[in-house]
């Protein structure tokens, strides 16, 4: 899983069957100082999560798992919005640089 901010949406009219009725979202994963990465992941999102927000994101079978519970296999994405965080707190005291 990976901590990522909501930076836009993605609207596609045309898709593959099994993706009908999702909605997906442009995200910006970021570090443990909140501070963005380099690259954007499209995610899909069924919890409603908006613009500004800090979201949870999962990958592959789990992120299939939490959209489609039960046939998770049917569904062809690779990430998904599995929370929308309301607080975070670091303490960068804990955080150890590996080199």
């Amino acid at each position: 899983m990976f901590l990522a901010k909501v930076v836009g949406s993605v609207w596609a009219t045309k898709k593959t069957d099994n993706l009908t009725n999702l909605k997906f979202l442009i995200v910006h994963p970021v570090n443990l100082k909140k501070e963005p990465l380099t690259d954007v992941v499209i995610v899909a999102d069924v919890l409603g999560a908006g613009i500004g927000e800090t979201v949870i994101c999962a990958y592959g079978h789990a992120a299939r798992q939490a959209i489609q519970p039960g046939e998770p296999a049917e569904l062809s994405i690779e990430a998904a919005v599995v929370a929308i965080v309301d607080k975070l707190d670091v303490d960068e005291s804990q955080i150890t640089m590996i080199e």
